[in-house]
């Protein structure tokens, strides 16, 4: 064992046991954030909802049919969603030992516990991210483009596996398409070598396409892939330094990427160009969505993480030192401002109240008329079995499709009202407050002439208002 490996090995001792107190600490996580918005949805689709054509949203299919499996298979609880996401970690985990194996155990389970120790520093938002999912269709994708450059037997079955990876991933995130080119950095390759990788692609988009078909809302997918996504993408639009800046939040991975530079002139077998491959695809990721939200990190963390850790043991025991106490003074500088507790969610204290006024006036099943973002209306809904009464479910679509889009909202209120309206302060890409609601004329209109405004709730920054239909209207 090279001295820089026994010095990894010795350190992976005590972060270990840092990994595993994280671990034990996140068993309770709430479930919250944007998992709260695709459980919502997973619960219109077993109601008979079909996504793009019967919910306006703008994630790619597989987000959508992973949540579904959730939910079918563990429920609506806490406990099944921290499933799931210790599940993916493992997952990970395992998938990055296999690309680091041949630089040996150590750096290997140094990349492990680094992934992991930002994966759960994170906190409960971060559970079950579709980036945080794409990354380890892309280390899939990875591990099987080291293969097929390594081992000449099966190489087109290894191919064909990088391939539908790499689908994968864009059927979760579009930008995952670029994992395409990842066996390229690995190895030359032919025409056959070409034909395998696109046959593994076009089985994935082929089951993709298939499903949307089938589901009845395939056109609806790409009207929006070509109208709703790119306006989408244009709002929380931020400069490129200003996204860079965000790369904070993955602190406990800067010494593997000190150690990368450090070690840039070293040898680049297929394994390690594979890994920066990795490592670009994550930068220009979090690039091209140009928001710098913390789950946009995902794939440059791991991506820096198994190339940073491969660099480490071929270090000089100097060089190694220096990256590993980088390592250990980001995770010092983080653990005590990582403290994690219930009471800090008030959307959750918010999804309580509401649940229990839906619950109180309408039987499971009924139709509401729901808009929020990410205050706790989408998990009071879902916990509650409410049926959503029209397609929209967050302003922002409606703010971006243009008035045919809100006139058919509107005649579809007025031509079947729902039981309800539940409304929070949560009006994104808007500033909190009810805006959106007051001062459109014509919605307001509907509000004040057949629904009572039924309670109000008001928790830190969320604020929300339950209107009732009136009898006979």
């Amino acid at each position: 064992m090279f001295p820089s490996s026994r010095l990894a090995a010795f350190f992976d001792l005590p972060l270990a046991v840092i990994v595993g107190f994280l671990i034990w600490r996140s068993l309770d996580w709430p479930l919250v954030g944007d998992a709260t918005i695709f459980h919502f949805i997973a619960r219109q689709m077993q109601m008979g909802a079909i996504p793009y054509r019967d919910i306006v949203d703008v994630n790619m299919p597989l987000t959508y049919y992973l949540d579904l499996a959730v939910v079918t298979i563990g429920g609506t609880g806490d406990i099944a969603w921290r499933v799931f996401d210790l599940t993916a970690a493992a997952v990970a985990a395992v998938l990055i030992l296999m690309l680091l194996w041949p630089a040996g155990p150590a750096a290997g389970l140094l990349a492990v516990l680094v992934v992991l120790a930002t994966h759960l520093l994170l906190g409960p938002y971060m559970a079950g991210q579709r980036d945080f999912v794409m990354s380890i269709v892309a280390l899939a994708a990875a591990v099987a483009s080291a293969t097929a450059a390594e081992v000449k037997q099966r190489r087109g079955l290894h191919l064909l596996l990088a391939g539908a990876a790499a689908m994968t991933a864009a059927a979760i995130k579009p930008t995952g398409v670029m994992l395409l080119l990842l066996p390229a950095l690995a190895t030359r390759l032919r025409w056959r070598d070409a034909a395998w990788i696109a046959a593994g692609a076009a089985i994935v988009a082929g089951l993709v396409v298939g499903t949307l078909a089938t589901a009845g809302s395939l056109g609806a997918f790409v009207t929006m892939t070509r109208t709703l996504l790119p306006l989408y993408g244009s709002l929380d639009v931020h400069s490129v330094p200003e996204v860079l800046a965000s790369v904070y939040w993955i602190a406990p991975v800067a010494g593997l990427a000190v150690a990368a530079l450090l070690n840039l002139g070293g040898a680049m077998p297929p394994r390690v160009r594979v890994m920066v491959g990795l490592t670009v695809f994550g930068l220009l990721h979090l690039l091209i969505q140009r928001k710098g939200w913390v789950y946009h990190l995902y794939p440059l963390a791991i991506g820096l993480a198994c190339w940073g850790a491969w660099s480490l043991v071929a270090l000089p025991m100097r060089r190694a030192s220096v990256c590993l106490l980088i390592t250990a003074a980001t995770l010092v500088w983080v653990l005590p401002r990582s403290e994690i507790r219930r009471d800090m969610y008030p959307e959750l204290r918010a999804a309580t109240a509401m649940q229990r006024a839906l619950e109180t006036h309408l039987s499971p099943g009924a139709r509401v008329q729901m808009f929020d973002s990410d205050s706790g209306a989408f998990l009071a809904m879902t916990r509650a079995g409410m049926r959503q009464a029209t397609p929209y479910i967050q302003w922002f679509s409606l703010v971006l499709a243009g008035d045919s889009a809100r006139r058919d909202f509107l005649a579809s209120l007025q031509a079947n009202p729902p039981a309800a309206v539940l409304l929070t302060s949560d009006q994104w890409p808007r500033p909190s407050g009810f805006e959106a609601a007051d001062d459109w004329p014509e919605f307001n209109a509907i509000l004040t002439s057949r629904y009572e405004l039924q309670q109000t709730g008001r928790d830190e920054r969320i604020a929300w208002r339950f209107y009732l239909r009136r009898a006979g209207e």
